[in-house]
């Protein structure tokens, strides 16, 4: 059986990859900005622009990704174990819904993590996730909540930006070694369940 979210979750780990190099840039351009403002007038200001609008893009692309992708997770989970708590759009209304998702975002990879230690094959990648989970979930909200006070122009101070950058690219390798856990986790079930279908 071939999973539903492997091809999303490809294109969702090269989009991070990207993500975090952009946001690698934009950290390196915003210190020249802030301790030598004259050489990124003279020299980096015009970089410094165009990646934050790949960024942009990037990050857009990114989170739509997630959203197909996470919801391939979970079709691919109940189509493992018909039984799974959370259903496709069980996982996108925990993410979507104002307030909910509060609550949600924690529930949805605590879920995917517990039902991963179970296996025994996959205990130690649900131990990655449930280690990295506070982590991102932390990061998540830090970062939603700073971008958009700096998109709202209630801060405009550059090394409030800075530190914005900073922990978008923590939380996108925080995201990417979540998203590979999982992946890793499913195509070993699904081996697994090829193989016992086979035998």
């Amino acid at each position: 059986m071939e999973l539903t979210s492997k091809g999303t979750g490809n294109i969702l780990k090269a989009l991070l990859t990207i993500g975090i190099v952009l946001s690698g840039v934009l950290v390196f351009t915003s210190f020249f900005e802030i301790y030598y403002n004259d050489l990124f007038e003279r020299s980096l200001v015009r970089i410094d622009r165009i990646v934050a609008s790949v960024y942009l893009i990037i990050w857009v692309i990114s989170a739509i990704t997630y959203l197909i992708w996470i919801f391939k997770v979970h079709r691919d989970l109940r189509n493992f174990h018909s039984n799974y708590p959370i259903t496709s759009g069980g996982a996108l209304a925990r993410i979507l819904i104002p307030i909910y998702n509060i609550f949600g975002l924690w529930n949805v990879f605590s879920t995917i993590g517990n039902y991963l230690r179970e296996r025994t094959n996959t205990a130690k990648h649900a131990n990655i996730i449930l280690t990295l989970i506070p982590y991102y979930y932390i990061l998540y909200w830090l970062t939603n909540i700073l971008n958009r006070l700096i998109s709202n122009e209630q801060v405009i101070n550059i090394h409030v930006i800075m530190s914005s950058y900073v922990l978008d690219t923590v939380l996108m390798v925080v995201y990417l070694y979540m998203t590979k856990y999982i992946f890793e986790s499913l195509q070993i079930i699904n081996n697994e369940t090829t193989s016992n279908n086979n035998s």
